[in-house]
């Protein structure tokens, strides 16, 4: 495994690049899965189906995020927190250091980016469910691997029971009526009309047309208080998801990652279980992402539902082949120079992820480009292409000088409650520990 030697705060410490490596990509992943959270009003999450009414090419994007994005890769950078978490307390246990206030504090910073992301930026932010989720890793940051495990399989199976549950809900509920159009409220301003609507809103609908194009109106010309208001409005809708679906993912990934670490799985060989992940992700996961995708063209509110329970299964299946993946190309030390580049996002990944979200929203609200709600999915994909392009060259650029990106060095001193010096002081240096 290619190991990165760089200067921690007093002493040399090794680098993983394989896990950097995947950060790295996650960033990718997950961008292109939240490009249409970026670009389009908050029910475009509730409707999973194919655009048919956008090109060939929408559609083939749409498909390539579903199957091979979607419910992959925030379970994949899940899964690296917590490998961190374990990583950190390995290192905090050998330099004699306190490990649960230092933890604490950088949750946190943390859940303090995740705040200001949301109010400033975006609804969808994940910072603020990694710091609540991850108070539930300090008792777990000692267990064994097989504790970790065990809690992992408990947590996974309960989210698949809710799922299964709504599922069956929605079963004995039936085909939801057509929603009924309204005309909208007369008001001094459009957050005034939001306001309204939302007072009105007939609560058996799944989710107002109004709502819809009052967002793209608010978010595409603002102004800016009306937009926060409207991000704290789908934030609280959001929650109700991440209640019943993606903390039963994360706590699981959490506990794996740091089972890992335990398990030595990134330090050590390991082929038969590394080869037995990639066939699980090949031949059960990606096949259940595919029949997930066909579920949710479905008008059935339940098999649209029985898409959620098809990529809970599969995703993760397939967020391990990818670490495989990315594991056995950094080995193979092909394509060094962009596993290398792709590795220096990786170890700024808090920054990276939060310039995504600028640079996104810059194209899509009204103090930027003001696309929103005027994208296509090809369009979108376009734009987190080049947009991840700028980060990656930035990255790059930035750690040729210093020693982490810059709110990483402010997470860190906070961390650690104290001065951290920013300048690199030496180059990298790069070697190998044998296979």
């Amino acid at each position: 495994m290619s190991i990165e030697v760089m200067e921690s705060d007093q002493v040399t410490k090794p680098r993983i690049a394989a896990l950097d490596v995947a950060r790295g990509l996650a960033l990718l992943g997950i961008f292109f899965v939240n490009a249409s959270l970026f670009g389009e009003p908050f029910a475009s999450v509730l409707d999973p189906s194919r655009p048919t009414h956008e090109s060939w090419l929408s559609q083939l994007v749409y498909a390539g995020t579903m199957i091979f994005c979607t419910g992959k890769f925030y379970p994949l950078f899940s899964l690296l927190f917590g490998a961190g978490l374990a990583i950190m307390l390995a290192s905090a246990k050998r330099d004699g250091r306190s490990f649960v206030a230092t933890f604490l504090r950088r949750l946190i910073l943390l859940a303090t980016f995740g705040l200001l992301h949301i109010v400033f930026l975006w609804v969808g932010d994940i910072l603020l469910l990694y710091s609540i989720i991850g108070t539930a890793m300090l008792p777990l940051a000692y267990a064994s691997r097989r504790v970790l495990l065990w809690v992992a399989g408990g947590a996974y199976s309960f989210g698949l029971l809710i799922l299964v549950g709504l599922t069956g809900l929605m079963l004995l509920a039936g085909t939801m009526p057509e929603p009924v159009v309204k005309e909208m409220p007369a008001a001094d301003s459009r957050l005034a009309q939001y306001i309204e609507v939302l007072k009105d809103w007939n609560q058996t609908e799944q989710y107002d047309s109004r709502l819809i194009e009052l967002e793209t109106q608010i978010m595409s010309q603002g102004p800016f208080h009306e937009q926060v208001f409207v991000r704290l409005c789908n934030y609280l809708f959001t929650s109700i998801f991440t209640a019943l679906v993606m903390t039963w993912v994360v706590l699981p990934c959490f506990c794996v990652g740091a089972a890992l670490v335990k398990l030595k799985f990134f330090d050590e060989p390991w082929p038969v279980l590394r080869h037995r992940l990639l066939w699980a992700g090949l031949l059960i996961g990606l096949p259940l992402n595919v029949f997930g995708v066909i579920l949710a063209q479905s008008a059935n509110e339940a098999l649209v539902m029985g898409q959620s329970l098809a990529f809970q299964i599969g995703g993760p299946l397939m967020t391990l082949m990818y670490l495989v993946l990315v594991m056995n190309w950094v080995d193979s030390e092909r394509g060094l120079a962009i596993s290398r580049a792709i590795g220096q996002l990786g170890r700024m990944a808090l920054t990276g992820y939060l310039l995504e979200s600028f640079l996104m929203s810059a194209v899509m609200l009204h103090w930027g480009l003001g696309r929103f709600g005027d994208t296509t999915w090809a369009e979108r994909a376009g734009w987190v292409l080049g947009i991840y392009a700028v980060i990656l060259l930035f990255a790059n650029t930035w750690l040729s000088r210093f020693r982490v990106g810059p709110l990483e060095w402010v997470w860190r001193m906070g961390t650690y409650a104290r001065f951290v010096p920013l300048q690199q002081a030496a180059p990298l240096a790069t070697k190998n520990r044998g296979r």
